[in-house]
């Protein structure tokens, strides 16, 4: 297990690299912990894209000197959505949330909890070693993605493992909005 886990260079399917992955390694220069696993999200969810270059993508973090140890599809974390789900204790966010996936799709707040919950070790998946795993997470994502973040959060809250949320902490720059 890692002592920390950083998520950066958030990146979507239909996108180019653009300035927020570079803002985003700027952040990362500046958080020194020896003991971390850098990891990358890529969105193939919201917007897929299958003409995305993951090569590409993965040559220009590392020569950057970002080379992340995990990469993961958001469109892999579904199963773990739905153990999400069944991890939350009934109310009105859950219902919501069901309610939403059976008329569109999952929706952020949820990928973010699972993806939150996996890099803690809560869950696994067999894209995700084990020792990936960290006990403290860092998100550097745009300052945009910060009400999904929140909704992530109050669904973490609802489980047995809201204590986590203090192992969370979010580093927000100046990004474009999400319609």
């Amino acid at each position: 297990m890692k002592d920390l886990s950083v998520e950066y260079a958030h990146i979507y399917t239909n996108s180019k690299i653009s300035d927020e992955q570079k803002l985003s390694l700027e952040i990362l220069e500046n958080i020194k912990e020896d003991n971390k696993s850098l990891v990358v999200l890529v969105d193939d969810y919201s917007f897929p894209d299958p003409t995305f270059n993951y090569d590409e993508f993965l040559a220009w973090l590392s020569e950057h000197g970002h080379k992340p140890d995990l990469v993961m599809r958001e469109s892999q974390l579904i199963p773990l959505c739905d153990q999400v789900l069944q991890l939350m204790e009934e109310g009105e966010l859950k219902e919501s949330l069901i309610s939403y996936i059976k008329t569109k799709k999952y929706p952020c707040s949820l990928f973010i909890a699972a993806w939150y919950l996996l890099r803690l070790g809560v869950l696994r998946s067999s894209e995700f070693p084990e020792s990936e795993s960290a006990s403290k997470l860092i998100n550097i994502l745009p300052k945009s993605f910060e009400s999904y973040e929140d909704k992530a959060r109050e669904v973490i809250a609802t489980t047995k493992y809201a204590n986590l949320l203090d192992c969370i902490e979010n580093k927000y720059f100046e990004g474009r909005a999400i319609d």
